[in-house]
C-alpha cells in the first residue's frame, strides 16, 4: 500500500459520509468495549505482580470447620509464623494483625487501614521506603509507617511529614517512614504499618510471641523448600494448638468428624483467582477465573462481530463498485494495485475507529471501573494504547482482504456491460453464518441479562420477615464493654426521634458476626447450632411477632437471662414433631427454657437457606438498632453528640437496615449492568449485521424482484420473499443461542437457595426482542425493494 492509496481512501470515505459514519461508529463502540474488557482481564492477571519473587511468597489460608458455615479465610492462627520460621524452610515469616481504630490528627479522625506486622513483613513484600527508616517504624513502640496516599489524607501532603505525630485512641505515634502506595491490583493492601510492640495495640497484645489468635500469616519460602511438607507441619501445629483443644474439650468437639481447623499454603500469585477465597464472604475482593476468561471471550466476540459487519458492508460496497474496479483494471491497474485500494480503505477505517474507541473508552473508564468494582490503574499506559493501534492496523488489513478479493475477481468486460460478478456461494453462506452468530450472541446475552436482573430484583425485594423501612443500624466499636454499649443505648432511647432501641450481636441481613455453640440435649445428643445474641427489646424493635409462645420482652426478661427463643429450623433440628412442642421445654442441659418460636427471618441472603438459630440473652453487643420515622440526616445529627461523648476516638457508621439486604446483591447488580451493556452492544451489532445483509440481499435480488412485480406479484409476496431469508437466520440464531442461555442461567441460579419464578419467559422475551430488532433493521431495505423501479433495475 502507498500513501496515495490512503489519500484516495480518505476521499472515498468523505464521498459516502453515511457509510463512513456507520462503519466507524460501529467499530469504535466495539473497540471501546474490547479495550475496556481486555484491559480489565490484563489487570486481573497482574495481581500481586509488583511483589519481588512473588512465586516464593505464600499466605496461610484457614478454614474453621467448627463454624456453622465454614469457609476459607486469609486469617490464620498467628503463631504459625513462628512455626514456619523454626522449620528452616522459609527465609522470612510475618504475622499481621489489623488495628481496628482510626488515626487522629488534631481533632480529625481518618479511617486508615493500619496493620501491626512483624518486621519481617518488609522483607516478605520487598517494601522499600520512600523516606525514613522502616525498621525503626516496625520495632519502636511509637513507630508508624504510612503510604504516600495515607500521608496526604492525614496531613494534606506526603512531603516533610517524618516525626509528625498521630494518635490511635489516646496513644501517640510518630511517623518514622513513608512508603510507596500499594498498587490497586494487590490482594494484600495496607495504608499504614506499625510493629508488634506498638502502642496502637491493646496492652495485652503487645508481644513478639502472639497467642493463638487469628491474623494473616505471610511466608517467603526458600527456593529448595517443600511446600507440601511445610503445610503438613503447620497443620500439625494447628491440631495441637490451645485454640483447637478448647473446641475439642467442649460438647461441640464430640460432633466434629475430621479436622476442626484446616490450613493450606497458597502462593501469592494464585491468591486472586483462588476459588476458595472467591466463595467466602470476602469474595468481592477476589476474582473468578472463569468469569475473567469469559469476559475476554466476550471482548474477542464483540470485536469479531463488529469486524464482520465491517467486512459485510465493505463487500456490499465492493459489489456496487464493480464498474470502478473494472475500469481501473481496463486502464492497466494490476490486481495488487486494485486490492491495495480496498486494504487502505479498510485500514483507515480501523485506525479511525480505534482512535475514536480509545477516546470513548477513556470517557467510560470511571463507569466501567464502578461496574467491576476495581480501581483499574494503568489502563491507558503507552504500551496498552500502542498495542490497540497496532491491533487496529492488523484487523484493518485482515478485514480488507475479502472486499479486496471481490474487487480483484471483477471481470472488466462484464462489469462495464452491467452484468454482475456476484460473490461466490461459499462467501455468501459464510456471511450468513456470521449473521447467525451475531443473532445467537444477542439472544443468549439478552436472555441471561433478563434472568439475572429478575433474580437480583426478586432477591433484593424478598420479604425479610419484618419491615426494615423505619430501622437504622449503628455499628458499635470493636470490643466495646457491655456497660458502655448499654449506656449509649439508653441515651439514644431518650431522644425524641427514637421509637425503640435494641442491642444485638449482629444486624439482621448482614452475615458478618457468626457464633456457633455446641449444645448437649437432654437425651444426650451433641448439636452445633448458631446463636444470636440479642437484648430483650430486640424482637419488639424489629417488629417480629412470635409464631408460638412469646418472644423476649423488657417486662419479663433481663440481659443475661436464661430464656431461649428458637426459630422453626432449630425446633426441627432438635427433633420436635411440631415447632410449638418446644415451647416450655428445656432442650439443652443447663441452658434455660424455650419461651417461644420466632419465624425464620433472613439473617443472610437468598443464597443460603435459613438455618437453625437459638436466640440468647447474653451480653456482647456490636450493633444498635434504632426504630424511627426521622430521615437519615436528622438521625445522624441527633446521634453525633452522643457518639462523641461515649466513643470520641471512633468513627460512627450507620445505615438504613434495608440497605444491609441490598448490599448482599451488590455484585449481582453490577453483573446485571455489565450484561445489559453487553446485550445492548450485541443487539446493535446484530441489527447492523442484518441491515448490511438486507442491503446486499436487495442488491442481489433486485432483478428477480422487479421481474416478479412485472408478472403481477403483490407487495406481500415480495415482502415474504425477503423476510423468508431473515426469518431462517433468526431461527438458526435462536437454536444456537437459547441452549447456551439456558445453561448459563441454570449455572447462575444454582448459587441461590431460593429462586425467582422465572420459567421460560426470559428466553421467549429475548427471542422476541431480537426478532423486533431484526424487523426494524430490515424495514428500510424492504421498503426500498417494494419501491424498486423496474426500468432502473433492468437497465443496470
Amino acid at each position: 500500500m502507498k500513501l496515495a492509496d490512503f489519500r484516495m481512501g480518505w476521499r472515498m470515505l468523505l464521498r459516502e459520509p453515511g457509510f463512513s459514519i456507520v462503519t466507524v461508529l460501529g467499530l469504535a463502540g466495539a473497540c471501546a468495549a474490547a479495550f475496556l474488557l481486555l484491559g480489565y482481564v490484563r489487570y486481573c492477571f497482574d495481581y500481586d505482580s509488583h511483589v519481588p519473587d512473588a512465586a516464593r511468597v505464600a499466605l496461610v489460608k484457614q478454614r474453621i470447620n467448627w463454624f456453622p458455615r465454614p469457609e476459607w479465610d486469609v486469617r490464620a492462627l498467628l503463631p504459625l509464623a513462628g512455626v514456619a520460621r523454626e522449620s528452616g524452610m522459609v527465609e522470612h515469616a510475618a504475622g499481621v494483625a489489623p488495628v481496628r481504630q482510626p488515626l487522629r490528627v488534631g481533632t480529625a479522625l481518618n479511617d486508615i487501614d493500619l496493620w501491626a506486622v512483624d518486621p519481617a513483613f518488609a522483607q516478605v513484600f520487598g517494601i522499600v521506603p520512600v523516606a525514613g527508616d522502616l525498621m525503626a517504624a516496625l520495632t519502636r513502640p511509637e513507630g508508624l509507617a504510612v503510604t504516600r496516599d495515607a500521608a496526604r489524607r492525614l496531613f494534606g501532603t506526603d512531603a516533610g511529614i517524618l516525626h509528625r505525630t498521630v494518635h490511635v485512641g489516646s496513644e501517640p505515634l510518630q511517623v518514622l517512614a513513608v512508603l510507596p502506595d500499594v498498587p490497586a491490583n494487590s490482594t494484600t493492601r495496607w495504608e499504614a504499618l506499625t510493629g508488634p510492640l506498638s502502642r496502637a495495640r491493646p496492652a495485652a497484645e503487645r508481644t513478639v510471641a502472639p497467642d493463638w489468635k487469628r491474623g494473616a500469616v505471610y511466608l517467603k519460602l526458600k527456593p529448595s523448600a517443600d511446600a507440601g511438607m511445610l503445610e503438613a507441619l503447620l497443620q500439625q501445629a494447628v491440631d495441637a494448638s490451645p485454640f483447637e483443644q478448647r473446641f475439642r474439650a467442649r460438647a461441640i468437639g464430640r460432633t466434629m468428624q475430621g479436622a476442626g481447623t484446616e490450613v493450606k499454603l497458597l502462593a501469592l500469585p494464585d491468591a486472586y483467582f483462588d476459588p476458595d477465597l472467591a466463595a467466602s464472604r470476602a469474595g468481592g475482593r477476589y476474582g473468578k477465573l472463569s468469569v475473567v476468561l469469559g469476559l475476554a471471550g466476550v471482548a474477542v466476540l464483540i470485536l469479531a462481530l463488529a469486524v464482520t459487519n465491517h467486512v459485510n458492508l465493505a463487500t456490499v460496497r465492493a459489489q456496487q463498485r464493480q464498474r470502478e474496479s473494472g475500469l481501473r483494471k481496463l486502464l492497466g491497474a494490476s490486481a495488487p494495485r486494485v486490492a491495495a485500494q480496498f486494504w487502505a480503505e479498510s485500514t483507515l477505517v480501523a485506525l479511525l475507529a480505534a482512535v475514536l474507541g480509545l477516546m470513548l473508552a477513556w470517557l467510560l473508564l470511571p463507569t466501567f471501573a464502578m461496574l467491576v468494582d476495581r480501581e483499574l490503574e494503568g489502563m491507558f499506559s503507552p504500551a496498552a494504547v500502542g498495542c490497540a493501534l497496532v491491533g487496529a492496523l492488523v484487523v484493518g488489513a485482515l478485514a480488507g482482504t475479502w472486499p479486496a478479493l471481490v474487487a480483484v475477481r471483477v471481470r472488466p468486460a462484464a462489469a462495464l456491460a452491467g452484468r454482475d460478478n456476484s460473490e461466490t456461494r461459499g462467501g455468501l453462506w459464510l456471511r450468513r453464518g456470521l449473521t447467525v452468530l451475531q443473532s445467537a450472541t444477542a439472544i443468549a446475552l439478552g436472555a441471561l441479562t433478563i434472568a439475572v436482573g429478575w433474580q437480583t430484583w426478586f432477591a433484593s425485594h424478598a420479604d425479610p420477615g419484618f419491615d426494615p423501612s423505619r430501622l437504622v443500624t449503628v455499628d458499635l466499636p470493636d470490643g466495646v464493654p457491655p456497660p458502655a454499649a448499654q449506656a449509649f443505648a439508653d441515651a439514644v432511647r431518650a431522644l425524641p426521634l427514637a421509637g425503640g432501641v435494641a442491642l444485638s450481636g449482629e444486624a439482621i441481613g448482614r452475615d458478618g458476626n457468626k457464633i456457633v455453640q455446641g449444645f448437649t440435649t437432654r437425651d444426650g445428643r451433641d448439636l452445633r447450632l448458631e446463636i444470636k445474641i440479642v437484648a430483650p427489646e430486640f424482637f419488639a424493635v424489629y417488629g417480629i411477632r412470635p409464631l408460638f409462645g412469646r418472644l423476649f420482652g423488657t417486662a419479663v426478661d433481663q440481659p443475661g437471662g436464661d430464656a431461649l427463643v428458637l426459630n422453626t429450623a432449630a425446633a426441627t433440628a432438635l427433633g420436635y414433631a411440631a415447632p410449638q412442642d418446644a415451647v416450655g421445654r428445656a432442650p439443652f442441659a443447663g441452658e434455660g427454657t424455650v419461651v417461644g418460636i420466632a419465624p425464620d427471618v433472613r439473617h443472610q441472603s437468598l443464597r443460603q437457606a435459613p438455618g437453625p438459630i437459638v436466640y440468647v440473652l447474653r451480653k456482647g453487643y456490636s450493633v444498635l438498632t434504632l426504630r424511627t420515622g426521622a430521615g437519615m440526616e436528622d438521625v445522624e445529627h441527633a446521634l453525633a453528640p452522643l457518639w462523641q461523648r461515649w466513643f470520641p476516638d471512633r468513627i460512627m457508621a450507620m445505615q438504613p437496615a434495608a440497605s444491609l439486604f441490598a448490599a448482599n446483591y451488590g455484585d449481582d447488580e453490577r453483573l446485571v449492568k455489565i450484561l445489559a451493556a453487553g446485550s445492548m452492544l450485541a443487539l446493535g451489532l446484530a441489527a447492523f449485521g442484518i441491515y448490511v445483509l438486507a442491503a446486499y440481499s436487495v442488491h442481489r435480488h433486485r432483478r428477480q424482484i422487479v421481474l416478479r412485480k412485472l408478472h403481477g406479484a403483490s407487495r406481500a409476496a415480495i415482502a415474504r420473499l425477503l423476510a423468508r431469508e431473515f426469518a431462517g437466520l433468526l431461527a438458526a440464531g435462536a437454536l444456537i443461542g437459547l441452549p447456551v442461555a439456558w445453561l448459563a442461567i441454570e449455572r447462575y441460579l444454582a448459587g441461590f437457595a431460593e429462586r425467582a419464578p422465572l420459567g421460560q419467559w426470559p428466553l421467549v422475551l429475548a427471542t422476541a426482542l431480537a426478532a423486533t430488532v431484526a424487523l426494524l433493521a430490515t424495514t428500510r431495505h424492504g421498503v426500498a425493494a417494494l419501491r424498486l423501479p423496474p426500468i432502473a433495475a433492468l437497465r443496470d
